[in-house]
């Protein structure tokens, strides 16, 4: 082709040019009306392949389509997530997740955090649903495989939580256990909403920890038991449970000394009258082992309720003479 033939070409493909990009923007904002008109009329799930034509056609067009692609970009994570709402109504919660992941994903890329919360926020309910009958049916290897995840979706589920620690607790992987308590106790710092289920954390770790220490008891293996008390106070400073363990352990082993420096903590966090009684008389009879008349004899005067009693008396009419 001669130059005078290529110049032409070349003009006529520009000219021509003008009206096919003009005609592919209206083409984009007619696909974006489409998704738009379903939108409208509450079917956001059947928007989402327009919305997606939108912002592929959008994009090669260029920055003439712009505004419309974001449009587009705006709605598409909001319409996803709705989608995943009504997939995990329909019980196909491989489906939900699909789009709600979807959700979550889109959200993030195009800064719509509010869908990024919530489509995390359902995540985890998916997967609260999805292990609840192996939970239920004490299977807690699958169940603590499923509650994993929606965990990781979303860490202020604390329901889910909960319900991933005690698992992780009953499969006898109590580290675990203990590392998703301490995640839910710290939330409590956050915000006060979170106090509630950060007590139930503490409670319920404790528990666990001492389980542990009543078989160190057991074994009178006070260091043990020692070990792991603190461990319970460190996460609950007033456990009455770990207090008169701690007492009794170190009572049974004639570690009297011991008894002593926890004792007064030991009655002064005890609730229940018998259990006060019970500490008052521990420490009254470290008291006397280490022949300390006076203290032990104004420790047993309070004892007064529960199996020690009598043995109480006896000891403050033999002390007294």
């Amino acid at each position: 082709m001669n130059r005078l033939k290529l110049v032409a070409a070349l003009f006529a493909a520009a000219l021509v040019s003008g009206p096919l990009a003009a005609q592919t923007v209206d083409e984009v904002n007619a696909k974006f009306n489409e998704a738009a008109e379903l939108i409208n009329a509450k079917k956001l799930p059947d928007a989402i392949p327009a919305l997606e034509q939108t912002i592929e056609l959008g994009l090669k067009v260029g920055e003439e389509a712009l505004p419309t692609v974001q449009q587009a970009q705006k709605l598409l994570p909001n319409c996803y997530y709705y989608k995943g709402g009504i997939t995990a109504r329909s019980g196909d919660m491989e489906g939900a997740l699909a789009a709600l992941t979807k959700a979550n994903e889109l959200g993030e890329l195009y800064g719509d955090m509010k869908t990024v919360n919530n489509s995390r926020n359902l995540i985890s309910q998916v997967y609260r649903a999805m292990g609840a009958d192996a939970f239920n049916n004490k299977d807690y290897a699958k169940a603590a495989e499923i509650f994993s995840k929606g965990f990781e979706a979303n860490p202020t589920d604390t329901e889910l939580g909960l319900n991933l620690a005690k698992s992780y607790a009953e499969m006898g992987d109590k580290a675990k256990a203990y590392e998703v308590y301490g995640q839910i106790i710290a939330l409590e710092g956050r915000h006060s909403k979170y106090a509630e289920p950060a007590q139930q954390a503490k409670e319920e770790m404790a528990t666990y920890i001492l389980i542990d220490a009543a078989a160190a008891a057991k074994n009178k293996d006070f260091d043990n038991v020692a070990a792991l008390t603190q461990q319970v106070f460190d996460v609950d400073s007033t456990n009455a449970d770990a207090a008169m363990l701690y007492i009794l352990t170190a009572n049974n082993v004639q570690k009297y000394d011991k008894v002593i420096e926890l004792g007064e903590f030991a009655v002064t966090v005890q609730t229940d009258p018998e259990k006060k009684s019970d500490a008052y008389f521990f420490l009254g009879s470290a008291y006397q082992n280490t022949e300390n008349k006076d203290k032990a004899i104004a420790a047993y005067k309070n004892v007064l309720t529960g199996e020690y009693v009598a043995t109480a008396k006896a000891q403050i009419a033999a002390l007294s003479k």
